[in-house]
């Protein structure tokens, strides 16, 4: 293993069975392990036999353990970081260790690939290519009003992560923004009570049910009209208009606007500065 390493590794979404190889392999090998909590990824490593030293590497303690991290693998230390499921540091704790480390240079990341919630859904769901992967929204606020329109009004697939406690909010704000778009939900994934379901969003907020298991929700692309439509400038103008009142700066916004639309974003930023 090279010195000075930070493995970036993939454990099981659901069931043990999907976990690779190499992924032990690298656990058992390390000088030490980053984890999301150190209980599962401790579970983990019992029930494969590797006994590693653990680290608690989680949302609250990023900013102090990052000089710990670094100072490690500056002095040759290989070490592996783990979330509670999937793939590290993609809606997880790691994104900001991964970045703090390409800034200070002289590090090496290296990636164990394997289970990743965000594409065993898309996979799933039937959709074409391309999709935005958005992870979770923002909770509440200007944040959350903007990420959602943002969501509604992104053409393709966009694949979300949400806890069950905030399903029912969640779809309720989708559907107020996207009509009856049609969507795709993976709950409990690999688990034995997997559940699988694709059909209008509506009939699944009218459900009204409990909500149980982490959720993957793939909300479907718009529906195309056939033929080339002209562009109705006015309706991208009152979106650009809506994207401000959330508080993102007009350039921003038009930036935004221009890369949903397809626009080129020198005609709408020529067709905003001439009203």
């Amino acid at each position: 293993m090279e010195p000075g390493t930070l493995y970036l590794v993939a454990t099981p979404i659901g069931n043990l069975a999907d976990w690779s190889p190499r992924a032990r392999q690298v656990l058992a090998q390390v000088d030490g392990v980053l984890a999301e909590d150190t209980r599962v990824a401790g579970l983990l490593c019992h029930n494969a036999g590797i006994d590693v030293q653990l680290t608690s590497f989680h949302a609250h303690n990023t900013r102090r353990r990052i000089p710990e991290v670094l100072r490690r693998l500056e002095e040759g230390q290989t070490l592996a970081l783990v979330s509670d499921r999937g793939m590290p540091a993609v809606s997880d704790p790691g994104q900001e260790l991964v970045e703090a480390i390409w800034a200070h240079g002289g590090l090496q990341i290296s990636v164990v690939p394997g289970p990743s919630a965000a594409i065993a859904a898309f996979a799933a769901s039937g959709f074409p290519a391309p999709f935005a992967f958005w992870g979770f929204l923002p909770r509440m606020g200007a944040e959350r009003r903007a990420a959602i329109l943002a969501v509604a009004a992104w053409p393709y697939a966009a694949v979300l992560y949400e806890a069950p406690h905030h399903m029912a909010k969640t779809l309720q704000d989708l559907v107020s923004v996207v009509g009856d778009r049609e969507i795709f939900l993976a709950r409990e994934m690999t688990k034995r009570y997997e559940e699988l379901w694709r059909g209008p969003i509506r009939q699944l907020v009218q459900s009204q049910r409990t909500w149980r298991g982490e959720c993957v929700l793939v909300l479907g692309p718009a529906k195309k009209i056939p033929g080339s439509a002209p562009i109705d400038w006015d309706q991208l103008a009152s979106r650009v208009e809506q994207l401000v009142s959330t508080g993102l700066h007009p350039n921003d916004a038009i930036r935004q606007v221009a890369r949903e639309s397809g626009v080129p974003r020198r005609d709408l930023y020529q067709q905003m500065h001439s009203r």
